[in-house]
């Protein structure tokens, strides 16, 4: 099932849920904050009635989506080079800052990129940049098909994309974002491609295969914005304020009340939510100011 419309039918059901007078349980408590900044932020659940539209063309395989999102003008294309594969892209907006969007483990691969794609161009001087990692969506990775992949390996296919992105889109600025796995490979990205100026870990599982020396945040070169809710666990969320505080300077932590990955960003009828703000402001970086060039 597409994402958007799998999330259609799970507000559904908890509203279902909610109206039979069924107790929710508490979030578990939060561990010790370190020194880089922290604050709580809400995400706000919409409305269940969202009017869809399917994308014609390449994209219909990400199945209906808010009318809003789909009449919103994606160029969809492919990256390929003989040793990473093929990887497709859907871009979107023109600007000197290109953000590298990483999808979360769904077999619809960047389709769920597409409502804050389209935030981030209408945000101005944004390109989004959404890729098909290996084994997901319709890419073709030669690791894969000659046995040779480790999750390790995802980061070809970013470090193709933040290629194109120099090179191709004339990048200033390149920011990696990554949801949940995406997260994970984000940060990977963060320590290993020298061409990434930040970095955005939304959800990223910390025990995640591949995580190596990034772990402790120590390995990174770039700051890195870091989300997180409760619901990952305790665990995971200490651990992701560990790799904050030890990240680069400038580098941010973000609580969240509830949600995980795309739903920090958008509603289900892809309006913006929770920290979306915060994370294009964050890929914009430092603007300068008055007199300043």
């Amino acid at each position: 099932m597409p994402p958007t419309l799998h999330r259609l039918v799970l507000m559904v059901l908890v509203l279902a849920v909610a109206l039979t007078g069924c107790a929710s349980g508490s979030s578990p408590a939060a561990g010790p904050r370190p020194t880089a900044t922290s604050e709580a932020t809400d995400v706000t659940p919409s409305p269940s009635s969202v009017p869809l539209a399917v994308i014609p063309g390449p994209l219909a395989r990400c199945g209906p989506q808010p009318r809003d999102v789909a009449t919103a003008p994606f160029a969809y294309g492919a990256l390929k080079d003989p040793d990473v594969g093929t990887i497709p892209t859907v871009t979107i907006g023109r600007g000197r800052t290109v953000a590298v969007l990483l999808h979360q483990t769904d077999g619809y691969g960047l389709c769920g990129w597409l409502p804050f794609s389209r935030d981030l161009a209408r945000a101005g001087g944004i390109t989004a940049l959404a890729i098909d990692l290996c084994r997901y969506g319709r890419s073709r990775c030669t690791k894969v098909d000659n046995g040779t992949f480790t999750a390790k390996d995802q980061v070809d296919a970013v470090a193709l994309a933040v290629r194109h992105a120099r090179e191709t889109l004339h990048a200033r600025r390149v920011v990696v974002v990554g949801a949940s796995m995406g997260g994970s490979v984000a940060l990977i990205s963060g320590s290993r491609l020298p061409e990434v100026d930040a970095v955005v870990d939304l959800s990223g599982p910390v025990e995640w295969v591949g995580m190596g020396a990034v772990a402790d945040g120590r390995a990174l070169r770039v700051p890195v914005l870091a989300a997180a809710a409760p619901e990952e666990g305790k665990p995971d969320v200490d651990t992701t304020r560990s790799i904050v505080g030890n990240a680069p300077a400038g580098s941010r932590f973000v609580e969240v009340d509830q949600g995980h990955g795309y739903e920090l960003l958008n509603n289900i009828d892809g309006s913006s939510s929770g920290i979306n703000e915060i994370v294009r402001e964050w890929i914009q970086g430092p603007q300068p100011g008055p007199g300043t060039t």
